[in-house]
């Protein structure tokens, strides 16, 4: 075969398995597939890749007794993909993929932690943490951001976080004293250490005074490391012998010294033999049952219908308060951060808008607040104890991980979100004309019913915003991600005159979920989608120039360099397969990536046999 027709066959081939880039990236901005069938396309296109590779390209060099050349190149070739796909994601490239995103962000997090605790005020033992007990603890922290004004917690609130200020600034304020604000805290202050050390509810609370970032380690997953780890015990020992510890429990929970000294002692001791220790003071018990009151409650309507299990689940992440005559639970255009379910007494809610001026009363077994919950908007009324009550309420934070955790309950909020109460509240108390109103309902109905996505839509298009030419990185990783596929494709037409069915159909079913999956992502980050199709366009083209250029530096090369360099675009290939499309793949789908792997392996040395 003359060399032109080796360099236009390896044009051709380049093109047609780069075909269903654009296509993909068409069908990406139009419509977005559920996860778990992405899933099975991206990993099914990752098996048939990897048998395709190691079929087509690696076997052919070993049989040829170049295995130290291609083992050499497949080195080379995978730390220079490392390296340029750092230098590109540092600009933004990493937000191509939500895998290679969700993993910037885990390292960027990672980085942050340390020099966090290196300058930690309140609790300086963390600090000094060894790096491999730092590294577990790097597992469970979260970092959040909150708006000026939002409430972090409340009195009796149960101490499920630990505070760190990275950015912002926090109040502390004293409900006992009328809500009287007695500290001020800023960067590097930690909070809330008192009841996460104690295991009591919230005696404070706590709201930012300004746009916060903080970073949050979640007690329960911290005492499940405590008890595996020597030295977060030690740490946490140090804190159960503070004066300031005994000085919180005397003015916030009323203890005696000797009863302080008493519980200190047992906790000393049970942190040693158990990891973990009980509080000094028992928690409340209320006598209602939460299930029987979600079961029946009929002026929200939400709960009804649902199964034992959930309702138990969601019992359990209950907070149960007391409150005086006069309490304020909201405040009419105050956002909603809880849901509550009245168990005793009587609640009255005034809307300053009506004309009347008469407040609807609430009675026990009744929940209010819950439109606004639900619709994470504001409170279109303000809620006001009448006498003493009795609440339970349910936190947002605990209601988006039951969401995570329960497909019936995102199929009720789901159904929820278009009953014609919800549109009454959009329109009526918030203010929506009723096409607006319609829209939103469909779109969150529709986005609830597809399951939790982390990190948001918000957060990525922050992450956007903060650099300039993320667009062009986007497509500089793309074009790094589709390198050694052209030069495979070059190869392997230099080699056999044409190319393998195996090979073809592993980059045509790889490249085509890769593109879907990416260009949605695009779009919703505020791309223009001629911006997006002409992207993946080029793509192609580039994929079948990048072929034909493989062909015609690897023509004349000898043995040992043609190995050498069939091994760097191996190796750069395997390594991206490894690194965005199965991890982008089990992101999505979980459990059913190792089968449709497996599956997309098996077909491709079927076509082989052909």
């Amino acid at each position: 075969m003359p060399f032109d027709s080796v360099t236009l066959s390896a044009l051709v081939f380049g093109l047609i398995s780069a075909a269903t880039l654009p296509v993909g990236a068409a069908v990406g901005v139009l419509w977005r597939p559920p996860d778990r069938v992405m899933a099975f396309l991206l990993a099914f296109g990752g098996g048939a890749l990897l048998a395709a590779l190691t079929i087509d390209l690696i076997a052919p060099g070993v049989d040829r007794g170049h295995f130290r050349d291609l083992a050499l190149g497949a080195i080379i070739g995978g730390t220079l993909f490392k390296l340029l796909d750092w230098a590109v994601n540092r600009q933004g490239g990493y937000l191509r993929k939500p895998s290679t995103a969700l993993n910037f962000w885990r390292n960027q997090a990672r980085r942050r932690l340390r020099r966090v605790l290196a300058g930690i005020r309140r609790i300086p033992a963390l600090a000094a943490l060894s790096p491999e007990t730092l590294d577990r603890l790097l597992g469970i922290v979260q970092i959040q951001e909150f708006p000026a004004h939002r409430c972090l917690y409340r009195a009796d609130d149960p101490p499920s976080y630990m505070y760190v200020i990275l950015d912002g600034a926090v109040e502390l304020s004293d409900p006992a004293a009328g809500g009287r604000v007695f500290e001020h805290l800023g960067r590097h202050d930690a909070f809330g250490r008192m009841s996460f050390i104690s295991d009591l509810p919230r005696a404070t609370e706590a709201h930012t005074a300004a746009d916060t970032k903080l970073l949050l380690i979640p007690r329960e997953a911290f005492m499940r490391l405590v008890s595996e780890c020597s030295e977060l015990r030690a740490v946490l020992g140090g804190l159960l012998r503070d004066a300031e510890l005994t000085q919180y429990l005397e003015e916030r929970h009323g203890l005696s010294d000797d009863a302080i000294e008493r519980w200190r002692q047992e906790a000393l001791t049970e942190l040693d033999t158990e990891g973990a220790y009980d509080p000094p003071i028992e928690p409340q018990q209320i006598s209602e049952e939460p299930v029987e009151l979600m079961r029946d409650e009929p002026r929200l309507g939400f709960f009804p219908g649902l199964s034992e299990a959930t309702l138990r689940r969601i019992a359990a992440r209950l907070v149960h308060k007391r409150a005086p005559d006069g309490y304020n639970f909201f405040h009419q255009g105050q956002p909603a951060e809880r849901l509550y379910l009245l168990r005793r007494g009587t609640v009255y809610l005034f809307d300053r808008d009506q004309r009347s001026r008469r407040p609807q009363v609430v009675e026990a077994g009744e929940g209010f607040g819950g439109f606004a919950f639900f619709t994470e908007g504001l409170h279109a009324a303000t809620a006001v104890a009448h006498d003493e009550v009795e609440v339970s309420e349910l936190r947002r934070r605990d209601f988006e991980q039951l969401l995570t955790d329960l497909p019936e309950l995102r199929a009720r909020l789901a159904d929820y979100l278009k009953r014609n109460p919800v549109r009454a509240y959009l329109t009526e108390q918030q203010h929506l004309g009723a096409k607006r109103a319609a829209a939103w309902m469909d779109r969150a109905a529709k986005r609830v019913a597809g399951g939790h996505v982390v990190p948001s839509l918000a957060e990525m298009t922050r992450q956007v915003a903060g650099h300039k030419g993320a667009a062009v990185a986007m497509f500089l990783g793309m074009t790094l991600d589709g390198i050694p596929e052209s030069f495979v494709i070059g190869a392997n037409v230099l080699v056999t005159g044409g190319i393998s069915l195996s090979l073809l159909g592993g980059l045509f079913l790889a490249n085509l979920p890769e593109a879907l999956s990416s260009a949605a992502g695009m779009k919703e980050q505020g791309l223009g989608v001629p911006r997006i199709l002409a992207m993946w366009t080029s793509l192609m083209l580039m994929t079948g120039l990048g072929a034909a250029l493989g062909a015609v530096v690897l023509a004349d090369a000898s043995a040992e360099v043609f190995a050498l360099i069939e091994g760097v675009a191996a190796g750069a290939m395997l390594t991206m397969v490894a690194e965005t499309m199965l991890p982008e793949a089990f992101h999505k789908g979980g459990g059913v990536v190792g089968l449709s792997t497996l599956a997309g392996f098996l077909l491709a040395i079927y076509f082989n046999t052909l």
